[in-house]
């Protein structure tokens, strides 16, 4: 997100400063003056210049008119995305913003970790997956696959004390897979402490780049999805989790080949009485 149009007239120390407010946007809005110049290594003198050099009286300023476009609806954000696009432009804008999301998302993704989760995410016992909001058609989609290579996937409830019916169960030989967008829930924070207490392996997927660090998540991947009070796409989510579809797969592919073998031959046995499509 691009809070800061001219950065040429700040010093090194604010420009990493500027760096960071972009970088981490939300976060911002909680973290404290002193918090911050901790985060980035500068002195709290340098945090409380900044404001005015980029405009704003005081922190509380800035935060006030970063508050306006974090509490953006739905409808905000989609109306910013389009604005400006008509239905001849549409498509060829949409393929370059999701080029552009991939390219970045590419840059961050570390082939070892996914390998990684996909060797422990195999050998499960159980494999828990909390997808809310949006993200439960992803979940919903690597359950169905999963499923077909013979893991036993559970979908975990998106919110409320629901969740813990799946948290009674969970053992150090399961695995769990994360989906954290836009803001850190607590129903998240929960699953977390959870993973730690029992020393089950897990992996994030988030697309903030702050809540990647300092979880007992054996590993976690940042997607891009779009800045700040736009829209945002599950173009790159998807495309991670058919990557550790694969990955899984691969490792598993004597197993994987034998069991949609089975399932080939049991269309055909029960073609006329349970045609595909009906």
């Amino acid at each position: 997100m691009v809070l800061f149009a001219d950065k040429s007239v700040l010093t090194p120390s604010q420009q990493r400063l500027a760096d960071f407010i972009e970088r981490n946007p939300e976060e911002v809005l909680f973290l404290t003056e002193q918090e911050i110049a901790n985060r980035i290594g500068v002195s709290i003198a340098t945090v409380s210049r900044f404001w005015r050099t980029v405009g704003y009286d005081n922190i509380k300023a800035f935060k006030a008119k970063l508050r306006g476009a974090a509490d953006a609806t739905p409808s905000l954000k989609l109306e910013t995305t389009i604005a400006g696009l008509d239905p001849a432009s549409l498509p060829a804008r949409m393929l370059e913003l999701t080029i552009a999301h991939l390219e970045r998302t590419a840059r961050e993704l570390r082939p070892e970790e996914l390998e990684e989760t996909a060797r422990f995410m195999s050998a499960a016992r159980r494999i828990y997956v909390h997808a809310p909001g949006p993200s439960r058609a992803l979940g919903e989609l690597l359950s169905f696959r999963l499923s077909r290579f013979g893991l036993t996937v559970q979908l975990m409830a998106g919110s409320g004390h629901e969740l813990l019916e799946s948290l009674a169960q969970l053992q150090s030989d399961d695995a769990v897979l994360l989906f954290s967008f836009t803001r850190m829930l607590p129903e998240t924070e929960v699953i977390l402490d959870c993973i730690g207490r029992i020393g089950c392996p897990g992996a994030l997927l988030t697309d903030r780049e702050e809540l990647r660090y300092g979880h007992p998540v054996r590993n976690s991947f940042w997607v891009s999805r779009g800045e700040l009070g736009e829209f945002h796409s599950m173009t790159t989510p998807l495309l991670l989790i058919e990557q550790l579809i694969l990955s899984i797969g691969l490792l598993q592919k004597e197993t994987v080949l034998k069991r949609l073998d089975v399932l080939s031959e049991l269309r055909g046995r029960y073609a006329s009485k349970l045609p595909r499509g009906r």
